[in-house]
């Protein structure tokens, strides 16, 4: 069976350093024998999170729009990369849209004793990996929690951050020895085991 990698590209330009750090780990991916798909909120029809609540809908969402694919994506998913420039401490505002739209992922739902809780739709058993690019003035720390803790809602556990933190403000300046750790983790990802659901 073959392997599949997400990748979520919250940069909004092309040959970004984040963008060719999501490419390098597809890369990898791909040359070991897996499948890789790449989702750019900034290109997608993505609507607000409405905040439903419980029990709003016996699928995903209730709005219907692009995240459709992604959660079928997320659903089949082996390994999710997530990569994004720094923005004000967090991700990329398309991106966080996207990460807003995936709380149905781990619904709140109403059990039989009428108490709620939520219930993820999936098992957890996919590794993850957060890349990013930042002013070396900067952290990344900040973005980096709100990307754990999304991954940890979608059945993913976090393993890496790969960064780039420069000085520069060139397009795509990302050094030749990080695109080769990503293309490298890319293989690691493809040729690792599925985690184990320890909550199944």
């Amino acid at each position: 069976m073959t392997r599949t990698l997400v990748l979520l590209n919250g940069s909004p330009l092309a040959g970004s350093s984040v963008h060719r750090l999501l490419e390098a780990v597809r890369e990898g991916f791909e040359s070991a024998g897996g499948e890789a798909r790449m989702f750019t909120p900034h290109a997608m029809r993505i609507g607000h999170c409405i905040a439903c609540g419980a029990n709003a809908t016996p699928g995903y969402c209730v709005l219907r729009d692009d995240m459709d694919a992604v959660y079928d994506a997320l659903e089949g998913a082996h390994a999710v990369v997530v990569g994004s420039p720094v923005y004000f401490d967090a991700v990329s505002g398309p991106l966080k849209m996207l990460i807003d739209r995936s709380n149905c992922v781990t619904p709140l739902v109403t059990l039989a004793d009428g108490s709620e809780d939520t219930i993820p739709k999936w098992r957890r058993t996919r590794r993850a990996v957060f890349v990013t690019a930042c002013s070396s003035a900067h952290h990344y720390e900040m973005a980096e929690r709100m990307v754990r803790g999304f991954l940890k809602w979608i059945g993913a556990r976090w393993e890496e951050t790969l960064a780039w933190q420069h000085a520069d403000n060139r397009l795509g300046s990302v050094p030749e020895e990080l695109i080769e750790r990503a293309r490298a983790l890319g293989v690691r990802l493809a040729t690792s085991d599925p985690l184990v659901d320890e909550s199944a």
